[in-house]
């Protein structure tokens, strides 16, 4: 993210669902008991150990760390299959007994804006339950986090489970940017939440944050290029952090109408729960369990917009706007600011000195690496003409939305 940036579904039937939750319920027990064995001599290992491994006891044996590499992949997997499952679980008993869900629904687009939204709402609904602010300015780096850290402290912790899903009924985890299904949009009409942003931006920044929503090129370029993986570190991946027109271009046709496919139900990228399990697995071939983007159509397209335009969303945020979009996140989640925050015409305010949005969790444009690597992927992207027309499309919607209300 620059400092510019800064400024400026289908439920299916229920017996499936039930039992692939059950089958993954049976996976998480199996892992647990694996991950018990790999550590001689030491006690089975907590839930939160079992999902994230214990930082205090891990081992460099070559052995342990395959052993350890299976267990995370199997557990990425599960964990973000289970979310996906109950999610369509829970839109299908909402449309069977015609029944909408009373909380709101965050929609991660997945780049590094998206899920800093999501954990300012839950600062904004969770902040006398969990010291989750705290943790997250600990692990800040000029605004952005490490994703292993920052899931340590988010779905590693039952604090933080807690009280997400007893005011948030999107999913949790950020391991992957889930789709969001016709169902859930139909059950959180006039709840759900979204960041939007300028598709050359949202794509430069994906890319520099390791091929973001685009398992296959993070699998072409190894583990040093997998947010997901243990020894991940920002700017660790030397191919993101030096773009090239052949590689920007691959990026930029396997993530182009990234925001428009989410809100169709689709995932960005080919980024589904399958195809990053076997990506963080570092399985040699791929290409049976990875599909190719999917390319929004023009129906999709004007769906999309049309979930901006009818009444769906209670917050849509800019992140090119990124502090009055939190002001209009904290006027909906607590009813505080909602008339300090309208200026003329019914425009939001500039950002100011940003007191009316504390408690606020930090962000900012990332350290000099990050951003000079964001500004040669955009620049690659203008000379060679490449224009996500689709999201251009629904960023406008989102824009108007923003300015009305």
């Amino acid at each position: 993210m620059t400092s510019k940036d800064l400024e400026r579904g289908s439920g299916g039937d229920r017996s499936p669902g039930i039992a692939a939750a059950e089958r993954a319920r049976v996976v998480a027990n199996g892992v647990t008991t694996f991950e018990a064995r790999a550590r001689t001599g030491r006690t089975t290992p907590t839930e939160r150990e079992a999902l994230l491994g214990s930082p205090e006891h891990r081992s460099r044996s070559q052995g342990y760390d395959l052993a350890r590499k299976i267990v995370g992949t199997v557990v990425l997997g599960t964990c973000v299959g289970v979310a996906a499952l109950s999610s369509q679980t829970r839109g299908y008993f909402m449309r069977s007994m015609g029944s909408t869900d009373p909380r709101p629904y965050i929609v991660d687009f997945g780049d590094s804006v998206s899920p800093s939204f999501k954990h300012q709402a839950f600062v904004y609904r969770c902040d006398g339950e969990s010291d989750l602010l705290t943790k997250l300015a600990e692990r800040n780096h000029h605004g952005m986090y490490d994703y292993y850290a920052v899931t340590q402290v988010t779905v590693g912790e039952p604090s933080f489970e807690k009280c997400y899903t007893k005011h948030f009924s999107s999913n949790p985890l950020d391991a992957v940017p889930k789709p969001v299904y016709f169902t859930e949009m139909a059950a959180h009409k006039g709840k759900m939440i979204g960041m939007f942003r300028l598709p050359e931006n949202k794509i430069s920044a994906g890319f520099v944050n390791a091929f973001e929503s685009c398992p296959t090129m993070q699998h072409e370029h190894g583990p040093s290029c997998n947010p997901a993986h243990e020894s991940y570190a920002i700017g660790s991946c030397d191919a993101a952090m030096n773009p090239t027109p052949q590689t920007v271009e691959k990026y930029f046709n396997c993530v182009k109408g990234c925001q428009v496919s989410m809100l169709n139900g689709k995932f960005c990228g080919g980024a589904d729960p399958k195809c990053l399990a076997v990506v963080l697995a570092d399985v040699p071939d791929i290409s049976s369990e990875c599909e190719a983007n999917h390319v929004p159509n023009e129906a999709e397209i004007q769906n999309a917009i049309s979930k901006v335009n009818d009444g769906h969303f209670a917050v849509v945020g800019l992140a090119e706007r990124y502090a009055d979009s939190v002001r209009k996140l904290r006027a909906y989640l607590t009813g505080q600011g909602a008339t300090a925050m309208m200026g003329k015409n019914r425009k939001v305010a500039r950002m100011g000195e940003l007191e009316d949005l504390k408690p606020l969790v930090p962000f900012g444009d990332g350290p000099d690496v990050v951003k000079n690597a964001e500004a040669r992927v955009a620049e690659i992207m203008k000379q060679k003409g490449l224009r996500d027309l689709a999201d251009e499309r629904l960023h406008a919607a989102a824009y108007e939305w923003f300015q009305s209300h």
